[in-house]
């Protein structure tokens, strides 16, 4: 059964796969950057002798290098010539999201963006008012900060606001619940791109351009982005919790759900200010008044959700929340510094040690930044230390582990089919997996395999694989592709809680005793942070591709983590050494390379012929085996003791409910065959072909 405005299933996962792990990547690094540069500001120290116009300095120790960085307040006196600006990740952010929506919502709209009992929608009536609410949002919000309102910040974020639940108010009236929330979030986002596009980023070159004609740039221009630039700081994490939380229907389905909008706003940017205060050094009991509204909003959206308040919905919520905040913060930082490290120029008359330098523009502030080799003469007591943001994503992460696949393994973890494992089985091998994991890991890093740089990437690339292949003749096809992620994951942040920042707390130790470090300590830091480097776009991927059936629950998902790996750690390749300054023909072998992992995928999940029934399947029968195998789960009120609210609101219980998800049914439950999950109500291989034969046939 397809609808003029679909994509064949097989096509639409693929695109849906490859955006959204663009789309990943290109925002971890846009939100990651901010992160950075709003904690960098609230670190820098002042000091006497600092020079002309420099507000404050920092100091800092990242992949066993050290970093001193001045902020000027206004431009320096002699500006250099090459100006590191931050805009390409907010715009393709922006470009990866909307394809996204395109492929998500547009192509299919009469099944995730159109709810006939919302509002009776024709597909390309629900694309417009899309695209319509885009630009208005953008215009209005632009004519509110350009007007006398924008020169009251409390007035400004009122009318912002409002903006805002006014939008909610209108798509959850016209649109289905996930497709309300998604455009909230789509709607924010583009405030937040075109901030940079069309006003930091141009203001930014106007002062700059007067700075090098000798002129006195307007101070407007800065006042401006400033504003602009504080709008994106608050905005971010409700925005993330409003991605988050599209995926779950207790939120997207409940029956206030634009009162929900507004209260997830309400509590992520007070959580917002109350981390940006903390930074700045305020005292508790300044900003303690943000506490109680955190709570009062997000326990209010608790109370007026659909789901019941002790439900593990709301925990894999937070912690989800909180897990996706510290995962950008370290992996962007982690973009950040190797960026800066291929940015670094060799400049006549810089002090000795100092392997490079780098003029930055963000957010209306100039930053030198200098590399230093080996440490310099005299250290600072205060060294920022970037550390924690790995050890939480870890944390949260576990956490997430426990709340999903451990308190519900018969649901997500374990699969009959596959292995019939007890709930205890199933967790005690989890974890003692990422124990041996990261044991030979390690272990192959400190033998002599160790010394050869193409030996150990084949070794663990090997043992990847191999723990690709038992997960996945252990656990359901989710719960074998989070474990992967989970393995690649564990041993990132040991080596930054094991190796790297032990390694260089020892470095720094031994400079500030005026002894030699020992070199060894560096090179194996240097190693360990290569590694993450080149390990990060693959469990990105990993993560992302844990949502698509045809590449979890494929007979060769083994061999799809496996090209996954392949194809993320040569492209992670191709963007270091174009970073360099590598010749593109000296690179171009990893072009191929991953486009040949991605036919090779592209061949092996390739859905095989249909197997028609042979008889007629009639309307009431095809209902009557989605009633009976999938409406425990999706269902107004679903009978599993394990789901509160049905999974993305897809309800399956009458005849118009099953036409308007056959495409979703058809690719879930016929040919990926990941649903029902663990095939929990018994769905037999006849009534799959059944199912199949029905849709087929409408």
């Amino acid at each position: 059964m397809r609808s003029n405005e679909t994509l064949e299933p097989f096509i639409a996962d693929w695109l849906n796969l490859l955006i959204r792990w663009g789309h990943m990547v290109a925002g971890i690094a846009w939100i990651g950057t901010s992160f950075y540069f709003v904690a960098l500001d609230f670190s820098l120290k002042t000091r006497d002798a600092l020079p002309e116009g420099v507000r404050g300095e920092a100091w800092e120790v990242h992949g066993g290098g050290f970093y001193h960085v001045q902020k000027y307040v206004s431009a320096p006196s002699s500006l250099p010539q090459h100006l590191t600006w931050f805009k390409w990740e907010a715009y393709l952010t922006w470009v990866t999201g909307f394809f996204l929506l395109a492929v998500v919502y547009y192509v299919n709209a009469s099944a995730n963006l159109i709810d006939p009992a919302v509002a009776k929608l024709a597909p390309w009536q629900a694309i417009v008012i899309s695209l319509v609410s885009i630009v208005a949002g953008w215009v209005i919000y632009d004519g509110l900060c350009r007007s006398p309102i924008g020169r009251n910040t409390a007035a400004l974020a009122a009318c912002v606001f409002a903006l805002i639940l006014g939008f909610a108010y209108v798509f959850t009236h016209l649109f289905s619940g996930r497709g309300a929330f998604i455009h909230v979030g789509v709607i924010v986002g583009t405030i937040m791109a075109a901030n940079v596009f069309m006003v930091i980023i141009p203001n930014q070159r106007k002062i700059t351009a007067a700075l090098l004609k000798g002129e006195v740039p307007d101070p407007r221009l800065g006042a401006i982005g400033k504003q602009r630039s504080l709008h994106n700081t608050y905005l971010t994490l409700p925005v993330l919790l409003m991605m988050v939380s599209n995926h779950f229907a207790m939120l997207t389905n409940a029956p206030n759900a634009w009162m929900l909008v507004g209260l997830v706003f309400i509590g992520g940017a007070a959580l917002r200010h109350f981390l940006v205060r903390h930074e700045v050094g305020d005292p508790l009991s300044k900003i303690a008044w943000t506490l109680p509204v955190i709570f009062i909003s997000l326990g209010g959206a608790w109370l007026l959700s659909s789901s019941p308040l002790l439900s593990l919905d709301w925990a894999n919520l937070f912690i989800r929340w909180g897990h996706m905040i510290a995962g950008i913060a370290w992996i962007g930082t982690s973009f950040y510094f190797v960026a800066l490290d291929f940015s670094l120029r060799k400049e006549p008359g810089m002090p000795r040690g100092v392997g490079g330098e780098v003029w930055e523009v963000h957010g209306g502030g100039f930053y030198h930044v200098r590399k230093y080799l080996t440490a310099p003469e005299t250290l600072p007591k205060d060294l920022i230390w970037f550390r924690w943001e790995a050890y939480l994503t870890w944390v949260t992460g576990f956490l997430l582990l426990i709340v999903l696949y451990y308190l519900q393994a018969d649901s997500y973890l374990i699969d009959p089919n596959v292995m019939p494992l007890t709930q205890v089985q199933a967790i005690s091998m989890s974890v003692a997996s990422l124990v041996l994991g990261w044991v030979l890991y390690t272990a192959l890093c400190k033998s002599p395999i160790g010394r050869s740089t193409g030996l150990l990437a084949l070794c663990l690339f090997a043992m990847l694989l191999a723990f690709a292949w038992g997960y996945t003749h252990l656990f359901s096809g989710r719960g074998a592709f989070i474990h992967i992620g989970a393995l690649i994951g564990t041993i990132m942040a040991a080596n930054v809680f094991m190796v790297i920042i032990p390694n260089q707390r020892k470095i720094t130790a031994a400079l500030v005793k005026g002894e030699r470090p020992d070199p060894r300590l560096g090179a194996i830091g240097k190693q360990r942070s290569l590694h993450n480097t080149y390990l990060t776009l693959p469990v990105l991927a990993m993560m992302v591709s844990n949502h698509v059936p045809m590449i979890t629950d494929s007979p060769y998902a083994w061999l799809l983590a496996g090209l996954i790996i392949l194809a993320g750690g040569l492209a992670r390749h191709f963007l270091v050494r174009t970073e360099v300054g590598d010749a593109h023909a000296d690179i171009a072998w990893t072009l191929p390379l991953i486009g040949a992992a991605l036919a090779f995928g592209l061949i092996i999940t390739q859905p095989g012929k249909l197997v028609l029934f042979q008889g007629e399947v009639s309307d009431a029968e095809a209902l009557a085996i989605v009633q009976t195998r999938c409406a425990v789960c999706h269902a107004e009120q679903p009978t599993d003791a394990t789901i509160k609210v049905a999974p993305k609101g897809v309800h399956l219980e009458t005849l118009e409910q099953l036409k308007r998800y056959a495409a979703q049914v058809e690719v879930q439950a016929v040919q990926n065959k990941a649903m029902p999950l663990g095939n929990r109500t018994g769905i037999t291989d006849e009534e799959r072909v059944k199912l199949g034969t029905w849709i087929a046939r409408q």
